[in-house]
């Protein structure tokens, strides 16, 4: 079998003699892209397209190459494909590079369209149809990817993939009883995969089949028992099912596995806070609000529980710092809200520092009548 070396060998050999042949220049790109010598394959490449303009493969190549160097270079590769399409337009492979360039710029309807235009001619390629549908789904075209789904397990019934995504989308359409059925299908199929049991677990819950979801959950566990959003979720379950008490254990359990899971300690601020563990619930805030800075709704919350264990001026300050959030965020009512609750935290807030400064002049005062005194004390018993 012929080396990659010996292949670039014999290619510089030929442009050697052949410095003018933009083939061979383009297949000198491809050699040294497989090697990952990327520098090198895209000045091959580009003095393939200076010798050849239209020479549709080298702009891929070009653009293959720019995607291999990373995403800040799928914009440049993006460009490459277009000039490869404008030259090629019935090419489904540029087309697909097309996409794959869209994707990683984060553009999703354009990426849908060049999906569209392949499974106008591709009607037998399940993977293209999932793509698809995972697009119209990442848009909230829950209608549309469903029949994307269907396209494609009517070609292969046990792409597990398709399933579990058929099932989210029909949950969203509040389809329960046919998204259980998409999410159980894709269990069978793929039964160690830990997102199944997941999507499963989650479907479950929506549809309040509280004891499925945890049975599902506990699959998960077993695949993966260091899965902090796994514990996070059957402690949803639990809090769904009313038993909250069940629920904080689970969230523990989460955070035993991720400290830093900031579902599970908001799920805990919250689930301790309607039992009134006032301030367990403030140890989880306050950690919370040391990792997510910029949501109004923790520091909204974090300040109604110091409120609740009167700590006044921590709640005036925290509910403070919501208001700035809201009001970044353009939420007036909720600025508004929290200003007046605010206002009321500052002036008991005041009252309480009032409190505290009278209780120490009258320890101040109580202390030197007692100093005195025991002075006075100790002079009688000098002079007996």
């Amino acid at each position: 079998m012929v080396s990659p070396r010996d292949t670039l060998n014999a290619l510089e050999d030929h442009l050697a003699a052949n410095p003018d042949d933009a083939s061979a220049w383009n297949a000198k790109g491809v050699v040294l892209a497989g090697m990952e010598m990327f520098g090198d394959a895209l000045r091959s490449l580009n003095q393939a397209i200076q010798l050849d303009p239209e020479m549709s493969e080298a702009h891929v190549n070009r653009g293959r190459v720019l995607l291999a160097l990373g995403p800040e270079k799928a914009k440049k590769a993006l460009k490459a494909f277009e000039r490869a399409l404008s030259l090629s337009p019935d090419d489904l492979r540029i087309l697909h590079d097309k996409a794959q360039a869209l994707h990683i710029l984060g553009r999703s309807q354009d990426e849908l369209e060049c999906y569209k235009r392949i499974t106008e001619s591709l009607t037998d390629e399940p993977a293209v149809w999932v793509r698809k549908g995972d697009i119209e789904l990442e848009l909230g075209r829950f209608k549309a990817a469903v029949a994307s789904y269907s396209h494609a397990l009517s070609l292969d019934s046990n792409l597990a993939s398709a399933l579990v995504h058929q099932a989210i989308a029909l949950s969203l359409q509040s389809k329960w009883k046919e998204a259980i059925k998409s999410a159980e299908q894709a269990s069978k199929i793929a039964p160690d995969d830990v997102e199944v049991w997941r999507v499963l677990a989650d479907v479950s819950l929506r549809a309040e089949r509280h004891r499925s979801a945890m049975k599902a959950l506990k699959k998960a566990y077993e695949i993966d028992p260091a899965d902090a959003s796994i514990a996070n979720t059957m402690g949803m379950v639990e809090y769904r099912a009313g038993r909250l008490k069940d629920a904080v254990k689970h969230f523990r359990s989460a955070l035993v596995r991720d400290k830093k899971h900031t579902s599970a300690l908001r799920n805990l601020g919250f689930t301790l806070m309607e039992l009134e563990e006032w301030a367990e619930a403030r140890t989880a805030w306050d950690r919370l609000t040391s990792i997510v800075k910029n949501d109004p709704d923790l520091f909204d919350a974090q300040a109604t529980n110091y409120a609740r264990l009167e700590e006044f001026c921590s709640a005036s300050a925290t509910w403070e710092r919501a208001r700035k959030l809201y009001k970044k965020k353009g939420d007036e009512k909720e600025a508004e809200r929290v200003t007046r609750l605010g206002r009321a935290a500052r002036i008991n807030c005041s009252r309480q520092k009032k409190a505290a400064k009278a209780e120490r002049a009258r320890e101040k005062a109580t202390r030197s009548f007692s100093d005195r005194f025991e002075l006075r004390k100790k002079k009688t018993k000098g002079n007996h």
